[in-house]
């Protein structure tokens, strides 16, 4: 009669993990976007170089990814780097189509890096989550 009832964290299904790892995706993107557009405003007030954009964008990669793998691993509280990286993977998709679709070239070395960068602190996000106490 006594039942033993799964923690939290043990309580998620696939279907579970997908939709957490979707939505640290959706916050991904967003945060995104929103450094973007206000780094783009500043830089343009401030009439800067063009060749700072490059080191701006992956900075702000780096925050949003944190935030994206942050965001999909809080509520599961496991596997922290593997869902941190994964949640970094549709954003990555859309930010690179998009810069190759707008440049009509490749992807240059900066795009690997800011890959790179992105998957990292995603993956950093999600462990820091996962470790984090409540």
């Amino acid at each position: 009669m006594n039942k033993k009832r799964k923690s939290k964290t043990q309580n998620t299904s696939v279907k579970g993990l997908v939709i957490k790892t979707l939505l640290g995706s959706l916050v991904s993107v967003v945060v995104f976007l929103i450094l973007t557009l206000l780094a783009a405003f500043v830089l343009w007030k401030n009439d800067s170089d063009i060749s700072l954009y490059k080191f701006v964008i992956c900075i702000i990669g780096a925050f949003a990814g944190f935030a994206g793998g942050f965001v999909a691993v809080r509520p599961v509280r496991k596997r922290g780097m593997a869902f941190g990286a994964l949640s970094a993977l549709i954003p990555c998709v859309i930010v690179m189509t998009a810069s190759v679709l707008l440049s009509k070239s490749g992807i240059a070395v900066v795009g690997w890096i800011f890959l790179a960068v992105y998957i990292l602190f995603s993956a950093l996000g999600g462990i820091i989550a996962a470790n984090k106490r409540k």
